[in-house]
């Protein structure tokens, strides 16, 4: 009977491997699928007739073709062609939303607003070019808020998608742990589990694209499924996650965890989600703190300068500043720092005054606003009303913020000076103080009398007598002749564009005493603090990011409000000189770069980003395909190979049968025979 079970064992070896083909032929597209072949093994030999002899062909199963290495290092490019993917999608958006090589975008508004501001300071009163700066700064806000609104919706729905993406996440989680339990059944009942396997591995790298996961090999050809050290898949069981938005400072970062638990992680790498985890987290928000820093800069230097001057309406009756939802002036944005803020207010009569404001720590809107109230032509009625500090002048009072120096000396040693007597004729000169005052820092010049000799009245133009100017620090800056020779009225340069005149008082030709002194008060910035543009007062733009930068009210409802001058007599354009100079001067908060710098940095950055995400994604697929061209030659179908086997197998089958035919006819003519 050997010869029957060797016949056997022949066709049924055929029927298996047929099947077997006739699988990989199906499957030859599809994705994942791995080849399989049968194993093959001679069987046991029998001792029969006094010989060993074979008894045919033992079936001993169904190997999957597989390398795992190679599987394993697909696996870790397609999650990162998936991440790269998602990453360029958003970078191109924000690219296109800068739109800087196709239409005019943010650096050409800012070109636009700062030429505006020259071509203003060249013709201040002109109201069509007061209009056009307006017009300038309205189109610079409008694009940083549309740009900030495409980075922030951006933001919003990478958000949405990976929520979104979690829900599958954790829907394959759950297929994955069932087709283990599956396989896991037909591995111990000793059935051939390969297809089951293909189509969990085919589940498996859905889920690598979503999200980059590490996944581990088992007995019983069992995976577990671990992402960022959270253990989705493990065996047959399944962890849900979820995700959400965490607080870190002034961000709100993208975090995922086990739901119902705080153990969060916030980086993701690969796959889907490791995209929208590195563009919620780091790129977009980089984007928008770099925007955000831009606008915020803009808006303090502007505002800074704007603030001291005046425009063609000249000084205030009244200003209402920001509603502010701080009190203490440490929590005030933009941050105020201790120092002095200076106020001068014109009386009635014309006669000016320069008022100090200390500010430290302790400071309040309130207390700043108490501290107003007390100059002389301010009292009657300011104030923080509804939150929003007012300051107010009396009937007739005008005030302004204005640097430099003021017309007549700050103070005077005596106070009033003598002159030679109490007679009309014997008065102190009328002193006068004029220019724009060019300093870099605040400083208080120390004018003092010198006679020789030593002690004497003299007139002014006569006698030998000198003027010796010293500055805040004790230096000698200059000595001025004002004795013989000087021609009363004559300005006299003193430092950094500060000029003074002495000359004739009424019927006196002004009498002055040696060691007489005067003090000359003149302010580089006269808001030290930053608290007039924390607090809203005389600005040009509101807002403190790129989301919320606008145009002040006060400019929109007058643009002869815009402040072109900050001397006190009102007649220059240093302040929009200064403010057109913004966009080429260097920027501490802005790490020593100017604002078109910055900013054609930052385009450059996105544009940089674009291509080397680009080149990663190219790399990383040409790797891919040279991978997947190796799986292919262990794992692929080749529909030619497997047609040439099937004929192999084919003719086994026909063989095996006239085999057995044969064997039946000899049995069948030895009975014969026998009877």
């Amino acid at each position: 009977m050997a010869g029957y079970e060797i016949g056997i064992s022949g066709i049924r070896t055929a029927q298996r491997a047929l099947d077997v083909i006739g699988n990989n032929i199906a499957n030859a597209a599809t994705e994942g699928y791995h080849r399989q072949d049968i194993d093959l093994r001679p069987a046991d030999a029998s001792y029969t007739g006094g010989f060993l002899l074979g008894q045919g062909v033992d079936f001993t199963g169904i190997v999957r073709r597989i390398n795992t290495l190679i599987e394993d290092q697909i696996l870790t490019q397609d999650a990162s062609m998936s991440s790269l993917n998602r990453q360029m999608e958003s970078l191109r958006s924000i690219e296109s939303a800068l739109a800087e090589l196709s239409t005019p975008g943010i650096s050409t508004a800012m070109d636009n607003f700062y030429n505006a501001f020259y071509d203003l300071s060249l013709r201040p009163t002109d109201i069509t070019l007061q209009s056009s700066v307006v017009s300038a700064a309205q189109t610079l806000t409008n694009q940083f808020r549309n740009v900030a609104s495409v980075v922030n919706n951006l933001q919003d729905s990478t958000y949405t998608e990976a929520q979104s993406t979690v829900l599958e996440i954790n829907e394959l989680s759950a297929q994955i742990a069932n087709m283990n339990k599956i396989i896991y059944t037909q591995q111990v009942r000793g059935f051939d589990a390969s297809n089951m396997m293909d189509q969990r591995d085919k589940l498996v790298i859905d889920l690598n694209r979503l999200a980059g996961v590490e996944v581990i090999k088992k007995e019983y050809g069992l995976v577990d499924v671990v992402l960022s050290d959270i253990p989705l898949v493990v065996g047959s069981n399944t962890t849900p996650i979820e995700v959400y938005l965490q607080q870190d400072e002034s961000h709100y970062d993208m975090v995922i965890a086990i739901s119902g638990t705080e153990q969060v992680q916030d980086t993701v790498t690969g796959g889907s989600l490791g995209g929208l985890f590195s563009l919620h987290n780091t790129l977009l928000s980089d984007i928008l703190d770099q925007l955000n820093a831009l606008a915020q800069t803009i808006v303090s230097e502007t505002n800074k300068i704007h603030v001291q001057g005046v425009g063609s309406d000249g000084s205030f009756t009244s200003l209402t500043g920001w509603t502010m939802g701080q009190s203490s002036v440490t929590e005030f944005d933009p941050p105020v720092n201790a120092g002095t803020m200076y106020v001068r207010v014109i009386a009635p009569d014309g006669s000016v005054t320069r008022h100090a404001v200390t500010i430290d720590a302790s400071s309040t809107l309130q207390s700043v606003a108490d501290d107003l109230a007390l100059i002389p032509g301010l009292e009657d009625n300011t104030g923080v009303h509804t939150g929003k500090l007012q300051i107010v002048a009396n009937e007739g009072y005008e005030f302004d913020f204005l640097p430099g120096v003021t017309l007549e000396p700050t103070g005077y040693s005596p106070n009033p000076l003598a002159g030679a007597g109490a007679a009309a004729n014997q008065a102190a000169p009328a002193i006068q103080i004029s220019g724009l005052y060019t300093g870099s820092v605040n400083q208080d010049y120390t004018c003092t009398v010198n006679t020789s000799p030593p002690g004497q009245t003299c007139a002014i133009g006569t006698g030998v007598m000198d003027l010796v100017i010293q500055d805040g620090s004790g230096a000698t800056i200059a000595s001025l002749n004002i004795g013989d020779g000087y021609q009363g009225g004559t300005e006299m340069l003193v430092e950094n564009g500060i000029k003074v005149s002495l000359s004739a008082n009424g019927v006196s030709p002004g009498y002055l005493n040696d060691g007489d002194e005067f003090t000359i008060n003149a302010l580089a910035n006269s808001d030290t603090t930053g608290f007039l543009a924390a607090a809203g007062l005389n600005c040009f733009f509101a807002g403190n990011d790129a989301s919320t930068i606008t145009l002040a009210d006060d400019i929109v409802r007058s643009a002869s409000r815009i402040a072109v001058s900050r001397s006190v007599e009102q007649s220059d354009n240093a302040n929009a000189v200064a403010i057109a100079q913004l966009g080429d001067t260097a920027s501490s908060a802005l790490g020593g770069f100017s604002t078109k710098e910055y900013y054609r940095n930052m385009t450059v950055s996105v544009g940089n980003s674009i291509s080397f995400t680009q080149m990663q994604y190219d790399n990383a697929q040409g790797i891919k395909k040279s991978l997947e061209s190796q799986r292919d030659e262990v794992s692929g179908v080749d529909i030619n190979d497997q047609a040439m086997q099937m004929m192999v197998y084919e003719r086994l089958f026909q063989a095996m049968s006239k085999y057995l035919n044969t064997i039946s006819d000899s049995l069948k003519n030895l009975i014969t025979i026998i009877s």
